[in-house]
């Protein structure tokens, strides 16, 4: 066993949303799936669960009852750093017959920040900039025929974090968060000499899935 120990370029930053959903057929090598439904066969890893995330790593075809939705993923390498904090409530039940303090544990709360480079296109193509603080304050964005394009406000996004997926070799296990959140505040700033940047708040809900953390191999060929 070899241990890899992971930098913060070693992340990769993807938004991402789902495709129709796929009940027939083989799975691509490499691509990541949600499952929607399990079916009474084994065609899909054992293990997995309605709501769970995974990457196929070699050839499944789906069986009866098996459903799952494709990720279409798209990296944006405009951050800078991308930080989390999970903590568990820890509710006190303590009652007055008690020696000690009790307590139970509460809802988890996840909350992810981060810095990311003020960036712009010379096309269409959207940036990390444009998801950000046009899901806070309306971003009108002119298109190739002159017409303007208004984003939509505090609508709920999907980010997946490769946290491994810099680190060179067949054999890594690459280490990845997946969660629906909501962006709750961002601002830019910058001084003289320096990067334009912005930083991004986002609390972690639900939504066709749960906060996951997944581990997994590399795909095979």
């Amino acid at each position: 066993m070899t241990v890899k120990r992971v930098i913060n370029e070693d992340t990769g930053v993807y938004f991402f949303d789902f495709a129709d959903e796929k009940t027939t057929g083989a799975l691509t090598v490499g691509d990541r799936y949600l499952v929607t439904a399990r079916g009474a066969g084994n065609a899909l890893p054992q293990g997995l669960q309605a709501g769970d995330i995974f990457r196929c790593t070699s050839q499944i075809t789906l069986g009866e009852g098996d459903k799952v939705k494709p990720l279409v993923m798209t990296k944006f390498c405009g951050y800078q750093n991308v930080d989390g904090t999970f903590d568990r409530e820890q509710i006190d039940v303590t009652a007055i017959c008690d020696t000690v303090t009790n307590y139970r544990a509460g809802r988890l709360s996840v909350e992810l920040t981060g810095t990311l480079v003020v960036e712009t296109s010379t096309d269409a193509e959207q940036t990390a900039t444009d998801i950000v603080l046009g899901n806070l304050i309306t971003m009108l964005e002119q298109q190739a025929d002159g017409s303007y394009n208004r984003s939509t406000t505090g609508e709920q996004v999907n980010l997946a974090l490769v946290l491994t997926e810099g680190i060179v070799g067949a054999d890594v296990r690459d280490l990845s968060l997946y969660t629906p959140a909501l962006i709750t505040s961002g601002g830019f700033s910058g001084g003289t000499n320096s990067a334009k940047t912005a930083d991004m708040s986002l609390a972690v809900t639900t939504g066709d899935f749960e906060p996951q953390f997944v581990k997994e191999k590399r795909p095979t060929e």
